[in-house]
């Protein structure tokens, strides 16, 4: 699963949705917005925002990705012009 918003780079990934063998989690970020109740394991650093960590990392992506953002079409309809 995840999200795609028109201006951005930004995807919601969820660890149940990927198969078994997938990398294991480094951290979990934004747990400020979790759903009131949700407590959270010890298994892994907890960020109520972004850690400097992940930030470095999401910009060496970006400029692998030469500073653009790839159009995701996977789930949007394809019109053919007549």
């Amino acid at each position: 699963m995840f999200v795609d918003f028109t201006k951005g780079h930004w995807l919601t990934m969820y660890r149940n949705r990927f198969p078994a063998g997938a990398p294991p989690l480094e951290m979990r970020v934004m747990t400020r917005d979790r759903r009131d109740g949700v407590a959270l394991a010890d298994d892994l650093p907890n960020y109520d925002g972004l850690s400097g960590k992940f930030m470095l990392r999401l910009i060496a992506a970006w400029i692998a990705m030469g500073l653009r953002r790839p159009e995701i079409t996977l789930g949007k309809t394809v019109r053919k012009s007549h």
